[in-house]
């Protein structure tokens, strides 16, 4: 298998795919104290704002906004009920937009006192230096805080406004409602006072004289060019004169086939001859003749008896004689006749005939293509003199529509004028002050609101934090994440207390030995296995023993395991090997162990194999005399990132299998220990996670 072919190959091998909510809690667990502190912090800071947050009185006052007979509640002789408009909310929002108006707050600060409404507003000049500000200074700073305090909204599908106020002492909140309601008031007392309906009447009665002397002169326009209906009488004229026109076409086609008629009759009546001959003839037949009926009877009795007798029969000859005698009569008495026939030529009292039809019919065209122009001509008056009408009447129509709409437009603006001056003089205003402004007895704080804020705020921020911890950390924490990170497949896992001996760790070792004694998905067997770490503190060591352990104890396979970490003699003094020998290859030593089948390498970094001069091809033969001596070599590679010695058994081996130390070992390290191992040619048989720890109790663990 290639190395590129490797690498599309290796993301997406492992079984789990996606979080679960164990590796959730798990992450969680791991980050558990900057969430904790987050949590902390932000709780906090809602206790602190819950304890310091005043309390208020608020206080509220309802207008109504009336904008139709109906809405205010009046219902007509049918007794129909009250509707709620479009228009109407959008009125009462326009009085919603006038009350939250500055102007307004100004006046109202004004009018209850910015000392009153605020006494904990203070000059803010730095360290006391400058000119102190004015009152009109106070008063905006004044109606800044207001605006905030403030609440007027519209209620909902209602025409209903509220107005409401909130502050630390319950008869300030009262007075500044009411002060902004008479503001409010007063205010639209000067926006609505417009005494122009006199000037509108005026104008209307000027726009009525105009419209009388407009349909005057429409009337007499209409009278001179005898219409009614001008778009009618037009079109009835030019149908007139196209149906005039379409008539003169067929009598001028029908007048050209006459003429040429009569030209043909004309010259076919000149060739023909004054007498025809009819015919001549000259026959000596005779109709009905006795003696030729009989001789036929006869044959047709000869023809039947010779059918069916001899020529010799009496009858027959009986027969015969009768016909020469019939036939010698008949030459000698038939008869001569001759006849003769001359006749005049019918053909010329036809077409005689005939012309002088179509030289009549002629004369009748001539006569109707004239009276046909002349109908055309006074149709084509009455249409010049319908558009001279249709100019004329037209402008008048036009100009009578114009003033007849802004007739209409001032006389209903003048009427809305008059009621509205009449309901000004009455003050009888469309908002009515339905309640005034009143205030509960127990005023409200926000400390319960901001305290659930801060508990649920701190929640979602703590999980924030965790997510963002869990996503800027560059270390493994679950398999899951090896898989995803590096593309190889976890082939076994081993937590950090078990180690790899007894227990959960025992079955992981046999069921990842099994896999190795199954052989690589293309069926090639596995038998010399490179164990590599990034680093030294992954336990790299102490899995490659227990594998090589695995293999020789519990499958009885002759083991080799070669040391090439550091002094090359680390795992034979953990084995406890006894003396070394000499194997015959290269000068390769190698001791036996206290479990049967498994041998163990002796000052094997300073050999052939831990050299990095060593040529490929003489390290390829020497892996390969030591596959063939034993079942299966182990080889316990120095770590990448103090030498090349794994980079350069790489190719020559079956397999590499990369130790992860949970927690330990950081991404881009490990990425770049399996590139570098995929790049020398080698192949990547998978990872193996060890020092996992378990960061959430067991029974929750084991539940999920």
């Amino acid at each position: 298998m290639g190395n590129d072919e490797q690498r599309r190959q290796r993301p997406g091998a492992g079984s789990q795919t996606s979080y679960t909510l164990r590796d959730l809690l798990i992450v969680a667990s791991y980050h558990r104290r900057i969430m904790i502190i987050v949590f902390l912090v932000t709780f906090a800071a809602a206790c602190v704002a819950a304890w310091f947050s005043p309390i208020r009185y608020e206080a509220e006052a309802r207008l109504l906004v009336l904008f139709n007979a109906e809405q205010s509640g009046n219902q007509d002789i049918v007794e129909r009920p009250s509707i709620l408009s479009i228009d109407g909310l959008r009125a009462t929002e326009s009085e919603v937009d006038i009350l939250r108006g500055r102007t307004l707050i100004r006046d109202m600060v004004r009018a209850v006192g910015v000392s009153t409404l605020f006494p904990d507003l203070h000059d803010t000049r730095m360290l006391g230096l400058g000119e102190p500000a004015s009152h009109e200074e106070m008063v905006e700073r004044a109606t800044d805080l207001a605006e905030g305090r403030f609440r007027i909204a519209a209620q909902s599908g209602s025409n209903l406004v509220l107005v409401g106020y909130a502050h630390e002492d319950r008869d300030v909140a009262i007075k500044a409602v009411d002060a902004l309601i008479k503001a409010y008031l007063a205010r639209r007392s000067e926006i609505y006072a417009n005494p122009r309906s006199r000037f509108l009447v005026d104008e209307t009665e000027k726009f009525r004289g105009q419209i009388d002397i407009l349909q005057q002169q429409l009337a007499k326009a209409k009278t001179r060019f005898q219409v009614l209906n001008l778009e009618q009488e037009i079109l009835l004229a030019v149908n007139q004169e196209d149906s005039i026109i379409q008539r003169r076409r067929h009598v001028l086609e029908r007048r050209e086939s006459l003429l040429a008629e009569v030209a043909t009759a004309k010259q076919r009546l000149g060739d023909l001859p004054e007498r025809v001959f009819d015919f001549a003839e000259r026959t000596n037949r005779t109709d009905n003749d006795e003696a030729r009926n009989s001789r036929i009877e006869l044959q047709l009795e000869r023809d039947q008896l010779r059918a069916r007798y001899q020529d010799n029969h009496p009858r027959l000859k009986e027969i015969e004689r009768q016909l020469q005698t019939l036939q010698r009569f008949q030459d000698r008495e038939r008869p001569v006749y001759f006849a003769d026939r001359d006749v005049r030529n019918p053909a010329i009292a036809f077409l005689t005939n005939h012309l002088l039809q179509l030289e009549i019919e002629a004369d009748a065209t001539e006569r109707q293509i004239a009276e046909l122009d002349r109908q055309r001509d006074v149709a084509q008056l009455r249409i010049a003199e319908l558009r001279q009408g249709e100019q004329t009447i037209g402008d008048l129509a036009r100009s009578l529509d114009v003033v007849d709409k802004l007739y209409r437009q001032a006389r209903e603006r003048a009427e809305s004028a008059r009621l509205e001056e009449e309901s000004a003089l009455q003050r009888a205003s469309n908002v009515r002050v339905v309640e005034y402004a009143d205030a509960p007895a127990r005023g409200r704080s926000q400390a319960v609101n901001l305290v659930a804020a801060g508990l649920f705020g701190g929640v979602l921020l703590a999980a924030v934090a965790g997510l963002a911890a869990a996503w800027n950390r560059r270390v493994y924490l679950l398999p899951l994440e090896v898989e995803r990170g590096l593309g190889l497949p976890v082939l076994a896992t081993f937590n950090e207390a078990g180690g790899f001996i007894g227990g959960g760790a025992q079955q992981q070792m046999v069921y990842f030995v099994g896999r190795l004694l199954a052989g690589r998905d293309d069926g090639q067997a596995l038998r010399t296995i490179q164990i590599l770490s990034a680093g030294d503190q992954e336990h790299r060591d102490g899995f490659a023993r227990a594998l090589a352990t695995e293999l020789a104890e519990g499958h009885a396979r002759r083991t080799l395991l070669i040391d090439l970490d550091r002094d090359g003699n680390g795992q034979a003094g953990a084995l406890r090997a006894g003396e070394a020998r000499e194997l015959g290859i290269d000068g390769i030593r190698a001791a036996a162990t206290r479990i049967p089948d498994l041998d163990v390498t002796v000052d094997a970094s300073g050999s052939t194999l831990g050299r990095m001069r060593t040529e490929v091809g003489e390290l390829a033969t020497l892996v390969e005399q030591l596959s063939n001596r034993y079942d299966f070599v182990i080889i316990d590679a120095p770590a990448t990132r103090s030498s090349f010695v794994a980079l350069r058994l790489a190719p020559v081996i079956d397999g590499s299998i990369l130790v992860i130390r949970s927690e330990h070992t950081r991404s881009p390290v490990a990425a770049n220990t399996r590139d570098q191992v995929l790049d020398a040619g080698g192949d990547m048989l998978g990872a193996v996670v060890t020092g996992r720890r378990f960061h959430i109790p067991r029974a929750i663990y084991r539940w999920l």
